[in-house]
């Protein structure tokens, strides 16, 4: 005890600022402001078997609240964190992981205030591969008028992998809608999968082309008091209009009025004795004649 005590005696100023320091460390640490706040964590899967997938509703990153001394914690809302999920000898089925202090490794002294979700919940399937038909998706509809008379993609068939379930269930892969609403004439257009209610990925990724064969719908339509024109010489036409009953695009018949439509009669070597005169019609390109009535008129010599 004696020999104890002496030992006090001696290196007294040494003692003394070993003892500041240490009070002075203490003080410094224990009396730091002292700051909470949210840190995101991507989730990053790690060591995922091939065969594998994870399907099911999975986050895209953890919400992590945390809370300590600002110098320890301005360093962790500077950086680029994340949380690796190992999925090592992981089978296909439901797995439940419980998040505490311990699954994040923070330095001392930063606490863990809460984790959202907690439990991560992650389901694993089996997958497959397996080649399917592009199905192209439309959104709108064609002008009035047109049709899609043939659509073709290239490639036409892609190979995806995704869970067994899923892609037992498809006959066709669908693309994201594809806007044709001012559409009116063949084209090929660029068009994407559409992966987001399944979980698919392409294999050997490549861009998919979408052949659209756009035509006029063909329809008919009858006008009425087409005029006709006697030529070459002036004649008296009885009666002067007639009835046209055509065929053709339904965008060029929607717009067609009588007055573009030329009706005439040949009048060459007409008397003032009334004859029965052909009536001959020109019209637009792409339209034919169904019927003309009457197809034939009484013409006369005017003087």
């Amino acid at each position: 005890m004696r020999a104890w005590l002496a030992s006090l005696g001696r290196n007294k100023t040494l003692k003394f600022l070993s003892l500041f320091l240490a009070i002075a460390l203490w003080l410094a640490v224990g009396g730091e402001e002292r700051l909470e706040t949210n840190l995101n964590l991507p989730l990053e899967l790690v060591n995922l078997a091939p065969q594998l997938t994870v399907t099911g509703e999975m986050p895209s990153a953890l919400q992590v609240r945390v809370v300590g001394p600002r110098s320890l914690i301005r360093p962790l809302t500077q950086s680029r964190l994340s949380f690796p999920v190992d999925l090592a000898n992981y089978k296909a089925g439901r797995h439940t992981f419980h998040l505490s202090q311990s699954s994040f490794p923070f330095p001392k002294g930063v606490q863990v205030v809460r984790v959202t979700p907690n439990p991560l919940i992650l389901t694993l399937s089996a997958t497959t591969t397996r080649s399917l038909p592009v199905q192209v998706v439309f959104l709108g509809q064609l002008p009035e008028g047109y049709e899609i008379k043939e659509v073709k993609t290239r490639p036409a068939q892609v190979t995806v992998k995704g869970p067994t379930t899923e892609l037992e269930k498809l006959k066709a892969l669908p693309t994201l809608p594809l806007d044709i609403s001012s559409l009116t004439s063949s084209t090929t257009l660029a068009v994407d999968l559409d992966f987001r209610n399944l979980h698919l990925t392409q294999v050997d990724p490549s861009p998919i082309l979408a052949d659209l064969d756009i035509a006029p719908k063909t329809g008919k339509r009858t006008l009425t008091g087409v005029p006709v024109t006697p030529q070459p010489q002036p004649a008296r036409l009885s009666p002067a209009r007639v009835t046209v009953a055509l065929q053709g695009p339904l965008p060029l018949l929607k717009d067609l009025t009588p007055q573009q439509l030329k009706a005439t009669v040949d009048t060459r070597g007409l008397t003032r004795k009334p004859r029965r005169l052909k009536v001959n019609l020109q019209l637009p390109p792409g339209l034919t004649v169904e019927k003309i009535t009457p197809d034939t008129i009484s013409a006369r010599h005017a003087r």
